[in-house]
């Protein structure tokens, strides 16, 4: 199979819109979370955004509608991921490249992910993750990457 082959044939099995069902880390033990909801992952034949909570509870809503305190501003930046741009695609990996994050360190970096099909569910393990500068993230080097199932919810 040429490289072209590749791309079309990985670009029709992820293109569509997705959750997460589960999220787990790749040194074992239990998953971190049951995310059902609470997420969406969105890929486009050349872009992709995802918007995920990382919590086991679900967000609270604020004291005063509208109006976060500084600590409900803080525990709401630490349980979301935010991020959207451009990737590409190989048989076995996803490269996402950023162009808005909530990190800023993140724009103009990347993630590179391996990916799995099978029907209507994607698995996506982070393998390696560089800010715009490329520095490394922490977790990567240590072995604490994520490894997330995710359902297809719309082609």
């Amino acid at each position: 199979m040429n490289k072209g082959n590749s791309r079309k044939r990985g670009l029709h099995e992820i293109v569509g819109v997705w959750q997460i069902k589960e999220v787990a880390r790749q040194n074992g033990g239990e998953p971190v979370a049951d995310m059902t909801k609470r997420s969406i992952f969105i890929f486009t034949p050349h872009h992709y955004s995802m918007v995920w909570v990382l919590s086991a509870e679900p967000q609270r809503a604020f004291a005063e509608r509208w109006n976060p305190t500084d600590a409900e501003k803080i525990e709401r930046y630490d349980s979301l991921v935010v991020n959207a741009g451009t990737y590409e695609i190989t048989e076995s990996t996803i490269t996402v490249h950023p162009i808005v994050a909530r990190i800023p360190e993140f724009v103009g970096g990347r993630l590179v992910c391996e990916y799995r099909v099978e029907g209507n569910s994607l698995r996506l393990k982070f393998v390696d993750e560089y800010t715009y500068d490329g520095v490394q993230a922490p977790w990567v080097a240590s072995g604490r990457g994520l490894i997330l199932a995710l359902v297809r919810i719309d082609q």
